[in-house]
């Protein structure tokens, strides 16, 4: 192939390789490959296997015949210097990267051999509350409350209870006396009535309510706070408490408030709203908190809120409860001492307790 006229060039590095002109003869090519190229080649190859033992003979490889025809001194010297240069350079910094790059891969794998088990363990014994509703733990049958297990179970509910943070700080704040008092609604109920009622009788059980509610009122009746653990055994879902059962917990607390503040101490549902926030897992302790809106005449407007300990919000309620006309007859039923209503002073109150039996004067 004739490539007279032809002009090449070549940058190396940033510097452009002299302009070559092929004008002779092939004989004349290979006398100077023959001649020069050799002694360049042993020279540039004993400086760099002093250098670099393991680098690429540049010269040989760059002072073969390429696709163009051509190869001259000077192109070969600028295409080995070059190489040498950038060759020392490169190999350096990509074995550099290459340390790196194998202790960052082995880094990523020791961290996820961690993980996983890490994860796996700490999701089984604290699962988040979707994966609890998704996979409920599986629960047996609520223990008879008489049995050995039934008692065991109670008990460990009443020490918990005794030793939430929340039951101490009210209980300081009993003993300062700063307007509260601490009383136990349904713990002291008529034994001869406990089977007719439903959260004293019925609901009262291990998995169930396993324990009478702890609960701290101020004493106008202005407010109260019921710390209140709610059983397996009283779930819609499984692993979720059914939130009619709310609805009468809510009720049962709304209540008891309403109650204290009208004056025969009876009252009837009017009406309940409650809007429910997020589920309510079973097997843990709720805490509802109630106060009272309004007053005026036989009428009591209440609220309330219910949360778990850590504060997350379960669901809010108010209601409205009225006295009945006939409310007198009801007088000797007992239901504001099943609540837990302190002992009335004369002086104070003219509803007077006499052998568990109430009489409005």
């Amino acid at each position: 192939m004739d490539l007279r006229g032809k002009n090449w060039g070549s940058t190396v590095g940033g510097c452009k390789s002299k302009t070559l002109y092929r004008t002779g003869r092939s004989s004349t090519m290979s006398s100077l490959r023959q001649s020069f190229i050799p002694g360049l080649r042993n020279s540039f190859n004993t400086i760099t296997h002093r250098s670099n033992p393991s680098s690429t003979n540049f010269v040989t490889r760059l002072a073969r015949p390429n696709g163009r025809g051509y190869s001259t001194a000077t192109h070969t010297v600028a295409h080995g210097e070059g190489a040498h240069a950038h060759g020392h350079a490169n190999t350096h910094q990509y074995g550099h990267v290459k340390r790196r790059g194998a202790f960052k891969r082995w880094s990523i794998r020791l961290a996820l051999a961690i993980a996983f088990p890490l994860t796996y363990v700490t999701g089984a014994a604290f699962p988040p509350q979707l994966v609890l509703m998704i996979f409920p733990r599986f629960a047996p049958a609520p223990p008879h409350k008489d049995s050995a297990r039934g008692k065991v179970h109670t008990s460990d509910v009443e020490r918990c209870l005794q030793e939430l943070d929340l039951v101490h700080d009210m209980r300081e704040k009993v003993h300062k006396g700063e307007g509260w008092y601490e009383t136990r609604p349904y713990d002291k109920y008529d034994p001869q009535k406990v089977h007719n009622s439903l959260t004293a009788g019925s609901l009262r059980g291990p998995g169930r309510l396993a324990v009478p509610p702890v609960l701290f009122a101020k004493e106008d009746e202005s407010e109260a706070i019921a710390v209140l653990h709610l059983g397996r055994a009283l779930c819609g879902h499984d692993g979720i408490i059914h939130g009619g059962l709310l609805a009468t917990v809510l009720d049962e607390c709304l209540g008891r408030n309403a109650l204290m503040n009208l004056p025969s101490r009876i009252g009837v549902t009017a009406n309940l709203n409650i809007n429910y926030r997020s589920p309510c897992m079973a097997d843990q302790f709720v805490v509802i908190r109630t106060k009272t809106d309004q007053l005026k005449g036989r009428k009591a407007v209440v609220s309330a809120t219910m949360e778990t300990l850590n504060g997350e919000r379960v669901a809010d309620a108010t209601a409205l409860f009225i006295e009945p006309k006939w409310a007198q007859f009801l007088a000797s039923s007992g239901v504001t001492e099943a609540m837990g209503r302190p002992m009335p002073s004369p002086h104070k109150s003219p509803a007077l307790m006499d052998e568990q039996t109430e009489r409005i004067i």
